[in-house]
């Protein structure tokens, strides 16, 4: 694995950040601001774009290109045939509860320490799972889309995500869900609409650090 894969999601967090901070949040200001916001790392120039897709491996979470056409307003992106110098070997699906770009539907921002990557990541997917899904009156449960980019990532069918689900959710909401599962669990889904809107969302730990 590439060393600055251990870096690449707090740096697209700062990347993206400082953008915000220093052209605004406005929707009309977004592409330029984010433009501008380029690193050269090592003598190769990266931005949000390619941190997430190119170095990561992770697509965007919104409709797509948002993030390209983010980074560079009316051009046209085409795909890649050569894999980038910082790219990690193998995509790490558990990424997509780490990334954080400013909207609303995005993950917490939290502290990811090199040495327990993977069980933070667990940590990380768990958390959101307990924070953004609900089961209603035990007829339905609303899921966030990022859990439908992560189920495919891994291949996982509905009932084995929903199985993943229930492992993070509380022992009432479990029932529901075996139930589901052991039905057709498609007909008890529902997505939640992603929302774009700014919002860095900071995890309490990085609030108790001093």
């Amino acid at each position: 694995m590439c060393p600055f894969s251990e870096f690449a999601s707090p740096l697209l967090f700062c990347h993206l950040l400082q953008a915000y901070l220093a052209y605004g949040t406005q929707n009309y200001i977004k592409s330029a601001s984010i433009m501008k916001a380029t690193y050269n790392i090592g003598g190769i120039c990266v931005n949000a774009y390619d941190i997430q897709s190119d170095i990561l491996g992770i697509k965007s979470h919104y409709p797509a290109p948002w993030l390209q056409t983010l980074v560079s307003p009316g051009k046209k992106f085409k795909t890649k045939t050569t894999k980038h110098a910082y790219a990690i070997e193998y995509p790490e699906p558990l990424v997509h509860f780490a990334l954080c770009s400013g909207s609303y539907s995005d993950p917490a921002v939290r502290i990811y320490n090199a040495k327990s990557i993977f069980q933070d990541l667990r940590i990380a997917k768990e958390e959101f799972i307990e924070a953004t899904v609900y089961v209603h009156k035990q007829t339905k449960i609303y899921l966030p889309k990022i859990l439908r980019y992560y189920a495919k990532d891994t291949s996982l069918g509905m009932a084995a995500l929903l199985e993943v689900i229930s492992g993070s959710l509380p022992r009432i909401q479990q029932k529901s869900i075996r139930k589901f599962v052991e039905g057709r669990p498609e007909k008890y889904v529902y997505w939640l609409e992603q929302s774009s809107s700014f919002r860095y969302l900071i995890h309490s730990e990085m609030a108790e650090r001093k």
